[in-house]
């Protein structure tokens, strides 16, 4: 399931959807072991990391570099 957000690196309206298991332990990690990240949902855009609560954009930030989305191969 995804849904449109405004992104904030990216400028425009894109899809996002909820965090994977490797996204919210990173996130839980970053901010505490018992801070709760299963209400945080990321853009699926092509080189984006960045994450936002559903409907709390205050609670945001960008996942590490090897979490970035990767486009999607030529073919």
């Amino acid at each position: 399931m995804t849904v449109s957000r405004a992104c904030r690196t990216c400028g425009t309206m894109q899809e996002f959807r909820m965090f994977n298991a490797a996204e919210r332990a990173v996130v839980r990690a970053e901010k505490g072991d018992g801070h709760f990240v299963d209400d945080y949902w990321r853009c699926t855009a092509a080189g984006c990391r960045w994450y936002q609560r559903y409907l709390n954009r205050g609670e945001d930030g960008l996942l590490p570099e090897e979490l970035k989305i990767q486009a999607a191969p030529a073919g």
